[in-house]
């Protein structure tokens, strides 16, 4: 508990002032769980800035095989950046997916025509929130809601980025 809030401390006390404007890159990587399928998920994203509040965000993730099925997604997800304070954001977010599904055969067959892939494309929609650790650095959470036939499920993912 101690290291948190040495954490906490250092974040809020450090003099510095994000940077949301438009042309804005960051490069991040993530680490998630998704709660209906029970996977853990591995991602990484790239955002660019179209404005100073708008955002694009591109990623893949990958949902680590659990109880023979695991998955690989790709999103195109826009988010409205709000700025609460120089070193405090958060954003609705909304967008596009597109899930391909693999199944060892069993239990699943009832979801996968006879050859244990199943691809699907989907809607997105959720909320994110980060902490600009450095000029360079953020550190964020975000939730969203995977809208998608058979495989509708919450996300939730920490994520670590470098901004340039």
């Amino acid at each position: 508990m101690k290291k948190w809030m040495v954490l906490v401390f250092m974040l809020v006390s450090a003099s510095v002032f994000a940077q949301t404007e438009k042309g804005q890159s960051s490069v991040g990587a993530n680490v998630g769980y998704g709660f209906d399928s029970e996977h853990v998920s591995l991602g990484i994203d790239y955002r660019y800035s179209i404005t100073d509040e708008v955002r694009i965000a591109p990623s893949i993730t990958h949902f680590v095989k659990n109880n023979n099925l695991s998955a690989w997604n790709f999103d195109v997800n826009a988010h409205y950046l709000v700025q609460l304070s120089d070193m405090f954001g958060f954003y609705p977010l909304a967008g596009l997916s597109l899930s391909l599904w693999k199944a060892d055969l069993g239990r699943f067959e009832e979801f996968f025509q006879g050859n244990g892939n199943e691809n699907r494309f989907g809607v997105n929609v959720g909320l994110g929130a980060e902490v600009y650790a450095t000029q360079n650095i953020t550190v964020g959470l975000e939730v969203k809601y995977h809208i998608i036939k058979d495989f509708d499920q919450a996300l939730i993912a920490v994520r670590a980025a470098y901004v340039f």
